[in-house]
Order: structure tokens, then C-alpha cells, then sequence
């Protein structure tokens, strides 16, 4: 069975380095709950991919598409964006 792709929005709950330049992140979605992500080379210090990890802090709201296959634990993330900026978390 074929991954299928799906639009959703999701925060970030936990990001873990994996190998030299990725990262699973765990992240509650609108549409299929508590999911891991295998998200690769976003942590390489070339100027092309630099500050794409920052996507991927704990507390971040995502538009995302990503494949879903309900028997994997590990899927991926095709296309990713802010939702939502919070420039001001605690206001004085």
C-alpha cells in the first residue's frame, strides 16, 4: 500500500537529532493525532538548507502535507510552513 499525502496542521512537541543532519520529530496533528516524522537534511550548515531545523522547535504550529501509511511509526514530511508566528509569548 502506497503512502498517501495529506494536508494538516500540527505542533511540535519533541525534535531529536538523528544521524549528522536530520531529525525525528513527534508532532500532534489536526487530522491522524500524535505522529513521528523522519525529517533529512535539515540540519546542514550550507547556506541553502541553514535555519530550516528552526521549523521543527518545540511549541511551532505547521501547515504541513505530509505521506501518511497507517502501519508505519516513522513517516515523512513532504512540504512544511508556518501556521503561526507568536512573536510575543508573555507579554509584561
Amino acid at each position: 500500500m502506497a503512502d498517501k499525502l495529506h494536508k494538516t496542521k500540527g505542533i511540535v512537541l519533541r525534535s531529536v537529532k538523528y544521524g549528522e543532519t536530520s531529525l525525528i520529530v513527534s508532532i500532534y496533528t489536526e487530522v491522524f493525532g500524535l505522529q513521528s516524522y523522519l525529517i533529512n537534511g535539515v540540519r546542514t550548515a550550507g547556506r541553502k538548507n541553514s535555519g530550516r531545523s528552526m521549523f521543527f522547535q518545540p511549541a511551532a504550529i505547521l501547515d504541513l502535507v505530509v505521506y501518511y501509511n497507517e502501519f508505519k511509526q516513522l513517516n515523512r514530511i513532504n512540504e512544511y510552513k508556518w501556521a503561526r508566528l507568536n512573536e510575543n509569548i508573555l507579554q509584561m
